[in-house]
């Protein structure tokens, strides 16, 4: 009897539902020996037609497992009418899988493995075991046994692994070891992120960052509290107070979470000293880890983005005003200037100012420390930073630099207007130039441009004294048709490279973005428009009882806070290059969705802490990094030295609620 179609999770008008029951009783009818399939792909069609539901709703309905099939048999019907109902024969031979002499061996290899381990061996254990079962006589013709068909001939025949506590309950307790369970976390990505701070190496440094007094808290449980905070998601640090999860307590080499006083008291009393050389150490070695080769790195103060322009709204500090980019309003602010490898997506260097527009101001030190972290890696530096940065003494200090080349946009003074207005037509190339983000586009909108490749001659100030000229290569862009300057020259590139091609270079430009792209997932992900003022306002009452506000200026903090939610960007970056392939390029939100903050359940097995994560769509993806952390056997020093062992649990389906028995009592037949 063919299964009727069930459209239950759709609200349908009367002439729909009349449809779907005459559609039902027609399948009713058909025999028995007719193939189901072929009559429920034929009612499926017919409600395509009629538009009764979507393609989403009508796909699962009909038993297909994706949504593109209700396409396909609608093209295939259009193309061979009702034979296009009838599945076709599959070319080729049958799959491993289904091949009798490989289940009759996986059958043999997994009953000896129950009676004599009392236990189901892993994927990769049985696939190895039922090769040799069959030996070079009966290998099966597609190639050898892998995991992942062992996982499909095991699901076929509905055999599950127990849960860790089953599997452990038959060993003899002379030889069983002490088993706990911890407890849940939310974020059990977070342990594999631990794993890879260890091999970072930043905490042989938190030795620089002292003991603050009457505190029984260690320098590397306040640091793993400042670094796992963002990881959780503990976006202020009075939100630790609400804190009660398991996994942030060990992760942070605590039996329960610090207090936010105590973690604020202890950021406020680190000093200025220990926290720019804990900078300096891990920024060296951000640097260096880098390795030799030309590396392309964006300097960006982020003067028009909200995201670092960060208002102090307070009428007793005395801070520097500027504009936000965001609203375009005067407020007193501070400014983070950092520098951004393009390539690996890793913050490399940092800078705090009051008031905003200080890329020109912290341009030339960020230069030499990145010069002076790299040390004697060989390699080219390319600088790419925006109009902020655009100043004569920067340009002639950039270029008599070895080892480095820069690139940055002019800015449309009338003077520079005025050279460009000089150029002529035997100037600009005779081939037109369009910008590779704009080929796809139809060739009546795509715009246009006149490609110039001249120099420029710019003046270099003291104060307001001219000094000195500095004469640069400049690859000028011209529409003809532009009536303002903007429009007339819209891209003029400075640059102190000589070799680099025009064209390529304009069309590179654009990866510059990639920083500002990084400082929002900074801050709607990683907290990093949320870190302290970089002030201390003290408010106490004097002998008439009045208000007496004291105001102390220390970035230290700010500072130090900063740097450390850039190091956590760093981490995920780490963590993407992990996992390889497609993921190598993801953003740390995307991450921290995906495969960081999926729940988990912490075993204590013996002298192993064990994170067994709760099954999620796209787990598969994850468990080749897993079995890479699990066969390195990382030992945890702030737990006891506990080696941390992963696992997916297998025993719960991802959706639990596909129960037609439960989908019923919680949401009754409707």
């Amino acid at each position: 009897m063919v299964a009727p179609i069930e459209l239950s999770d759709c609200t349908l008008s009367t002439e729909h539902q009349a449809l779907v029951d005459a559609l039902n009783a027609l399948l009713a009818w058909l025999p028995d020996e007719v193939d189901p399939e072929v009559g429920q792909r034929l009612a499926l069609v017919i409600l395509e037609v009629a538009d009764v539901a979507p393609q989403t709703v009508l796909a699962p309905a009909a038993g297909f497992a994706q949504t593109r099939s209700v396409r396909a048999y609608k093209q295939r019907v259009r193309k061979a009418g009702l034979a296009g109902l009838f599945d076709r024969p599959i070319p080729g031979r049958p799959a491993v899988t289904t091949q009798p002499a490989v289940e009759a061996a996986f059958i043999q290899v997994l009953l000896r493995a129950v009676i004599a381990e009392r236990a189901v061996p892993d994927d990769a254990t049985l696939a190895e075991r039922v090769n040799q079962e069959l030996g070079p006589v009966s290998a099966p013709a597609g190639g050898p046994v892998t995991a992942a068909m062992i996982e499909t001939l095991r699901l076929r025949w509905a055999i599950h692994r127990p849960a860790l506590r089953q599997q452990l309950e038959p060993i003899p307790p002379a030889t069983a070891p002490d088993l706990a369970q911890l407890g849940r976390t939310q974020v059990g990505g977070a342990f594999i992120l631990a794993i890879l701070l260890l091999e970072t190496g930043w905490l042989q440094f938190v030795h620089l960052l002292p003991l603050a007094p009457g505190y029984a808290v260690t320098a590397t449980q306040w640091l793993l509290t400042a670094l796992f905070a963002v990881i959780f998601g503990v976006r202020r640090a009075f939100h630790l107070d609400d804190m009660c999860d398991i996994g942030f307590a060990l992760l942070t080499g605590r039996p329960r979470p610090l207090t936010h006083g105590t973690f604020q008291h202890w950021q406020r009393a680190v000093p200025a000293p220990a926290a720019e050389e804990f900078y300096q150490v891990t920024a060296t070695q951000e640097v260096q880890d880098l390795g030799p080769g030309t590396r392309r790195i964006s300097l960006d103060g982020h003067t028009q983005c909200p995201v670092d322009n960060l208002p102090r709204y307070t009428q007793v500090v005395d801070l520097v005003k500027g504009k936000i980019g965001n609203t375009g309003r005067i407020h007193k602010a501070e400014e983070l200037v950092l520098a951004f490898d393009l390539d690996a997506r890793s913050w490399l260097a940092l800078r705090v100012y009051q008031g905003t527009k200080k890329l020109s101001q912290g341009l030339p030190p960020l230069v030499q420390e990145l010069l002076q972290h790299r040390g004697a890696l060989p390699g080219l530096l390319r600088l790419f930073f925006d109009k902020g940065g655009y100043c004569g003494q920067i340009f002639r200090a950039l270029a008599d630099e070895l080892g480095v080349h820069f690139y940055t946009p002019a800015v449309r003074y009338a003077t520079n207007v005025a050279q460009w207005e000089q150029l002529t037509a035997a100037d600009f190339d005779r081939e037109p130039f369009i910008l590779a983000k704009h080929a796809d586009l139809p060739p009546a909108e795509q715009p246009v441009y006149q490609l110039a490749d001249t120099e420029m001659t710019l003046p270099v100030y003291e104060g307001r004294k001219k000094v000195d000229t500095v004469t640069l290569r400049a690859i000028v862009l011209h529409d003809p048709q532009g009536q303002k300057p903007a429009e007339r020259w819209p891209v003029v590139y400075l640059t102190d490279d000589r070799e680099i091609d025009a064209r390529a270079l304009l069309n590179e430009y654009g990866d510059h973005w990639g920083q500002e792209m990084g400082h929002r997932v900074g801050k709607h992900d990683l907290g990093l428009d949320i870190v302290p003022p970089g002030y201390i306002l003290t408010t106490t009452r004097d002998d008439q009882g009045q208000l007496q506000r004291e105001v102390e200026y220390d970035q230290t903090a700010f500072f130090l806070a900063a740097w450390l939610r850039c190091l956590v960007f760093n981490l995920l970056s780490r963590f993407a290059q992990a996992l390889g392939g497609e993921y190598a390029k993801m953003w740390a939100g995307t991450l921290l969705r995906k495969f960081i903050r999926r729940p988990a359940t912490l075993y204590l097995v013996g002298h192993e802490l064990q994170v067994v994560f709760d099954p999620f769509p796209g787990h598969a993806e994850l468990q080749p990094l897993l079995d890479r952390l699990n066969a390195q056997r990382t030992a945890l020093p702030w737990l006891n030295n506990l080696v941390v062992q992963f696992r997916i649990a297998q025993e719960e389906p991802i959706h639990p609620l596909l129960d037609p028995a439960k989908r019923k009592r919680l949401f009754g037949d409707g």
